[in-house]
């Protein structure tokens, strides 16, 4: 029986992917924080109801002796890194939020402990850590590939690339390491705080006759939106291959935040979505004004990865999960 280390095991990506391991016959482990947020802890309660329990350790990654004892003791055939302190545009105006240092320090630190861990005291694991398409938010490509010099203007972009230089040195060292570039990914287990999940809830909540306003920035913004499940998948197949290679999971198509509401309007037959939203200019932080756009043909050919899932589909589902409080 392989073992797998999931960080971040109860985020949306980290769920998707113990539920995909799960059924492959994965002996579990998962690092967690002392206080779940209540989203994790609903995805805690859903795989429970799956029979997915895997075995949690409340760990600080930047703990680096506590860590170091807890995968020597594990001694796990793959670890997947998604745990990661980001600062989305619902947390602007909030003082509590982690602060640009305190955001890069933990989160390169975290990923270069775990990196030394895997090479000095692992026989041979599988080591894949979440990069991201922030990676190229200040880059002129109009579509970003893994060839694509990466450039940010973003102290969460600049760390993932920080990141991504380590993987890069231990692979050269021998270890098998990756970072899924991923771009835009939704679901259900999205956080509140996120635009679609924001959008699927307030339009529902229309429907039961509520009358909330819908908040957001710029209806114009252009995404690579793809199903969260898809881009796990992802990550499980890169830890497969022999040869560790860094890829592109994108969906390679644009769709607007507009876009998106529509979709979900016609979905919850709403004729006059747009009485309902008010426009923020607070919650477009981004300052760069790159379309990022994956092109994930080297996972098609390499990796044989494709989207199982529309966009449409991608929001019938959230609809769907939303209106029966599932989280599918």
């Amino acid at each position: 029986m392989k073992k797998a280390l999931i960080t971040g095991i109860f985020g949306q990506d980290g769920s998707y992917l113990c539920e995909i391991l799960a059924k492959k016959g994965y002996e579990l482990h998962g690092i967690i924080k002392n206080n779940l947020s209540e989203n994790s802890q609903g995805i805690k309660d859903y795989l429970e109801r799956l029979g997915i329990n895997p075995k949690l350790y409340f760990v600080d990654l930047n703990d680096f002796k506590r860590l170091q004892e807890l995968i020597i003791m594990i001694c796990p055939d793959e670890i997947y890194h998604l745990a990661a302190f980001h600062v989305s545009a619902q947390d602007v105006n909030n003082s509590k939020c982690i602060k640009g240092k305190q955001l890069y320090d933990y989160n390169v630190k975290s990923t270069s402990n775990l990196l030394y861990i895997c090479h000095e005291y692992l026989r041979a694991p599988k080591f894949v850590t979440a990069g991201s398409c922030l990676m190229f938010d200040d880059c002129d490509a109009i579509i970003q590939s893994e060839i694509t010099p990466f450039k940010s203007c973003s102290l969460y972009g600049i760390a993932k690339i920080s990141e991504n230089m380590l993987v890069e040195f231990y692979r050269r060292k021998g270890l098998h390491a990756s970072t899924a570039i991923l771009f835009n990914h939704e679901s259900s287990r999205r956080s509140n705080n996120f635009v679609t999940k924001k959008i699927v809830k307030a339009l529902v909540a229309i429907t039961n006759g509520g009358n909330q306003a819908l908040v957001l920035g710029n209806l114009n913004a252009k995404k690579d939106w793809g199903w969260a499940k898809d881009y796990a998948y992802g990550m499980f197949l890169m830890s497969q291959i022999d040869k560790p290679k860094d890829y592109v999971l994108a969906s390679g198509s644009h769709h607007t935040v507009c876009d998106f509401i529509e979709i979900v309007a016609a979905k919850l037959n709403i004729n006059n979505w747009q009485k309902h939203v008010k426009l923020n200019d607070n919650l477009i932080t981004r300052a760069s004004q790159a379309n990022l756009l994956g092109d994930w043909s080297l996972a098609k050919c390499e990796l044989n990865w494709k989207h199982s899932i529309s966009l449409g589909q991608l929001a019938d589902l959230m609809v769907e999960n939303e209106l029966s409080g599932e989280l599918a």
